[in-house]
């Protein structure tokens, strides 16, 4: 049985979907961040960082959503979402999971909590602004390697590191062009959210898109 401490639509997503991909047992425990909940001292104990995805399997706990979700593609690898060490795929898969915690979700984090870097109103406003232009080049980025080498970042075969990205492409909603604005990122993100595990991910987290 895995455990898995998430909120609905935020980086606990690939997780869950992970998990449903393996058919895995598993239970998800729901933390209301706009509550607080992530920084109460029971969640502390389960993850000092006090964020979320917290992957507990065996007694074991796990942080970081790109580590979890490369983690249980390992652990399941009859789900073919993650090359196997020594697959031609792995090396550039490795490199998307990085660019995609790294460099997009972080940008993310700058449009999303721009308190948790810049202490004035003028420094905030000013991270948003920029964050939102990297962004876009980003997804411009992300676009044309799809549209010489997709429909996924693999090429024809669907990986977790999609999975990641239709992730993140979600948070780009509010934005004044969203990635889905983008043609070939949309396809992914409308091959991804096909797949019954990610319907079914969308579902238990009530998310409607």
């Amino acid at each position: 049985m895995f455990t898995l401490y998430a909120n609905p639509g935020a980086a606990s997503m690939a997780p869950h979907v992970m998990l449903i991909e393996a058919k895995a047992p598993h239970e998800v425990i729901m933390i209301d961040l706009d509550k607080g909940e992530h920084l109460q001292a029971t969640y502390r104990r389960i993850n000092p960082h006090a964020r979320v995805p917290t992957l507990i399997e065996h007694g074991r706990t796990l942080f970081e959503a790109a580590a979890i979700t490369i983690h249980l593609g390992e652990r399941f690898p009859e789900t073919g979402l993650v090359p196997p060490p020594g697959a031609p795929e792995r090396p550039v898969f490795l490199q998307w999971m990085a660019y995609l915690t790294n460099t997009v979700q972080e940008e993310h984090m700058h449009y999303w909590h721009p308190d948790n870097y810049m202490d004035s109103d003028s420094g905030r406003t000013e991270m948003v602004a920029v964050a939102e232009r990297r962004l876009d080049a980003m997804w411009m980025h992300i676009d044309g390697v799809l549209a010489s080498a997709g429909p996924y970042l693999l090429g024809a075969q669907c990986s977790a590191a999609d999975i990641y990205l239709a992730m993140l492409t979600r948070w780009s909603r509010k934005l004044a062009r969203p990635a889905t604005d983008h043609p070939h990122l949309k396809k992914l993100v409308d091959l991804v959210k096909a797949r019954p595990a990610y319907r079914a991910m969308l579902k238990a987290e009530g998310i409607e898109q």
